[in-house]
């Protein structure tokens, strides 16, 4: 019998701010007067993401966004309708370091706004945090100006934590080592997308070079069993994202996806979407997903928001749901 996982409830760790906007939000949005002057049929057109380059397309289709902090509150208004809908009880946003001013001060004042709204939003039945993503292309002294002001948001509590993400090739972790050093020191928890697009070493290189306490994505981490087994030993938490990764061909088939292996090894693991709106996915339906082509069971399928609610950044648990999920 398939399992209804409307109910369930469920955590996650790994989306993107600028990954939620699709042309439903974008529509109801416009019903509601809030021209966020995103071409609707650009937007339409960018789908389906398939690759790495339709992947980015989709993002070249409102990139008028870039910078408008004040625009994406209204999308992170009805994502986290969308989520409480789904019965998710404690999230993690990832905004784009471009999002703010790299003047401390000034970024400072941009979050705290959206802060609030967030929190208002969530109206005591979700709990949502930020963290702020950077790019490994951006060089390391771009990334120490970032990190200037992300510590400063991380005092100020806006900020539960840091994620690196976009292209490994070529990008190392390793030169960007003192940037994260600084993270360290000062008590940020740190996120890293690693093992998505190269194979374990790129992993490595993660855990020898940032102190990560996260892993995003891990599609190839079962290609090395001492990885595994350093990952257990580290209790390093991996958030895996299946429909993303089939969509932007990271794995050929949905079934070459490891979280059922990871979960079986016992590796500390949750699922996440990462972009939803780029990929057309929800909560809900990576968790039907992982029931019906991967035998999760319900019980499984409450483990994985348990751990999500275990690996959080935030040390603080605000509301009820979210705190039952963690005793789960």
């Amino acid at each position: 019998m398939p399992i209804d996982v409307a109910d369930i409830p469920k955590a996650e760790l790994h989306c993107h701010l600028d990954g939620i906007l699709d042309p439903a939000m974008l529509r109801e949005l416009r019903e509601e007067g809030i021209d966020l002057s995103v071409d609707e049929g650009a937007l339409e057109a960018a789908y389906p993401v398939r690759d790495f380059e339709s992947f980015f397309a989709w993002g070249a289709s409102h990139a008028s966004l870039d910078g408008r902090l004040d625009l994406y509150q209204h999308i992170a208004r009805h994502h986290i309708q969308r989520l409480r809908a789904q019965t998710v009880v404690y999230a993690e946003l990832f905004v784009a370091s471009g999002e703010l001013s790299l003047d401390p001060s000034l970024a400072v004042d941009q979050l705290a706004a959206f802060r609030e709204a967030v929190t208002t939003y969530g109206a005591g039945e979700i709990q949502v945090e930020l963290l702020i993503a950077w790019g490994r292309n951006r060089g390391l002294d771009r990334a120490q100006q970032i990190c200037t002001r992300n510590l400063r948001l991380f005092d100020a509590g806006l900020i539960c934590g840091v994620s690196l993400a976009g292209p490994e090739v070529g990008f190392p972790v390793a030169p960007l080592a003192p940037v994260f050093d600084r993270y360290h020191a000062a008590g940020v928890p740190i996120q890293i997308h690693a093992v998505e697009w190269c194979g374990p070493e790129s992993a490595w290189d993660a855990l020898a070079h940032g102190h990560p306490s996260r892993l995003g994505h891990g599609t190839h981490v079962l290609d090395d069993p001492r990885l595994v087994e350093t990952l257990l030993a580290r209790r390093i938490h991996v958030e895996m994202c299946p429909t993303s990764n089939l969509c932007t061909g990271s794995i050929a088939r949905i079934e070459d996806h490891p979280i059922r292996r990871a979960l079986d090894a016992g590796m500390d693991v949750s699922v996440a979407t990462d972009d939803p709106g780029a990929f057309r996915c929800s909560m809900t339906s990576e968790h039907a997903l992982l029931a019906e082509r991967f035998g999760f069971t319900r019980d499984e399928l409450l483990r994985l928001g348990a751990n999500a609610v275990r690996a959080r950044f935030q040390p603080t648990l605000r509301v009820a749901p979210a705190e039952a999920l963690a005793l789960a």
